[in-house]
Formats: C-alpha cells, sequence, structure tokens
C-alpha cells in the first residue's frame, strides 16, 4: 500500500514539472520579445566608401525598419539592406516590432571619411556652378 502512495506522488510530480518545462519553452518567447541580431556593421565603424551594407537577424518579429523604411525579411528573420552615408557621422537606427505591438531599437553608429583632394574637388565644383548661375542671373 506505501508504495503505491509513492508512486502516485512521484508520477504526480513528473506531470507538475512536465507542465512547468513546456510553460516555460512555450512563453519564453513571449517573455523574451522581439530582438535584434546585428551581424553587419560594428558600432563605432568608419568607412571610406559611401554604400554600406546592413545585415543582421530579427528574432520573433513581424515587422523591421531602417532609418524608418520596412526591410524585407526572410522566414529565418534575416535581414540585408544597402544605405548611402553621409560625409561624417551617421546614425543607422533599426527598429522592429512583433505581434504584441512591443518595439525595440537599435543604433549603429557610424563615420564616413572623405579624403581631403575629394573635399577640395566638390568645393571647387560647387564654387563654379554657384558663379555660372549668378553670371545666368545678372543676364536675365
Amino acid at each position: 500500500m506505501e508504495g503505491r502512495k509513492i508512486l502516485k506522488w512521484w508520477l504526480g510530480g513528473l506531470g507538475v514539472a512536465l507542465i512547468v518545462v513546456y510553460s516555460f519553452f512555450t512563453l519564453n518567447d513571449f517573455i523574451r520579445g522581439p530582438r535584434i541580431i546585428i551581424s553587419n556593421p560594428e558600432n563605432g565603424f568608419s568607412t571610406t566608401t559611401p554604400v554600406i551594407v546592413v545585415a543582421g537577424r530579427g528574432v520573433h518579429t513581424n515587422n523591421l525598419a531602417i532609418n524608418g523604411a520596412q526591410t524585407a525579411v526572410d522566414l529565418n528573420g534575416n535581414f540585408i539592406s544597402q544605405l548611402i552615408l553621409a560625409p561624417g557621422y551617421n546614425i543607422i537606427e533599426i527598429t522592429a516590432k512583433d505581434n504584441y505591438e512591443r518595439i525595440v531599437k537599435k543604433t549603429i553608429e557610424m563615420v564616413l571619411v572623405v579624403p581631403p583632394e575629394e573635399i577640395e574637388t566638390t568645393f571647387a565644383t560647387t564654387t563654379q556652378e554657384i558663379q555660372i548661375s549668378s553670371t545666368t542671373i545678372n543676364q536675365i
């Protein structure tokens, strides 16, 4: 008789443990919420090329945007997008939203380094365009 009681308690405890473990794995995604994992580029990165590739993975997301523009995500949550940087300091903001309207944001800060000879060429071209425009206005 005592053996049956022990067996009942043991099976009951095993059942409760299975329910707790199943609940943990089921609710884990809900508790953790959406996540963004950025694989490229690294934060604080500096480059001399104006076009960069932003790549990463969104976990438990149904809506992902880079700098406010919707970005396509594959079935595994991977995303990839090309961006054009402005000379100097740039901030890239990646936003993800899940089914429960929870939002997570990540930012990447980058610097586009422009060689001095390119800056001088751009300045000279802009000055010539301004002079041409003012000559055209004076002729009218």
